[in-house]
């Protein structure tokens, strides 16, 4: 059952790369090959996964979404570490002084 996800992927992932032609590719489905490609598309999960420090982990920008400021207010997780807008929570200000003030954990 891996195997066909595996496959499954990989299937996608060509089309993507050969849009808007058909792919012409061939893969390798021995056991080995098939365990390498799982453990490839897992790290490349968990790269992916990272958050830059430099960006909202709520929108995944560095400036608030819409006709929001450019400039605005941060807040970061005492839990895992990554900033959040202010404005992506739905943060007002007064919310946001007091909880700098104390522990503040994303959900």
């Amino acid at each position: 059952m891996v195997a066909v996800v595996v496959i499954v992927i990989q299937m996608a992932r060509a089309v993507m790369e050969a849009f808007p032609q058909l792919p012409q590719k061939q893969f390798e489905t021995s056991k080995k090959a098939m365990g390498e490609s799982r453990r490839n598309m897992g790290l490349q999960v968990l790269e992916a996964s990272v958050f830059d420090e430099e960006t909202c982990a709520m929108c995944g920008a560095d400036k608030p979404p819409g006709d929001a400021p450019a400039n605005t207010d941060w807040i970061q997780c005492d839990k895992c570490d990554r900033w959040f807008h202010a404005l992506c929570l739905t943060m007002d200000p007064k919310t946001l002084e007091e909880l700098k003030r104390k522990q503040w954990l994303c959900k």
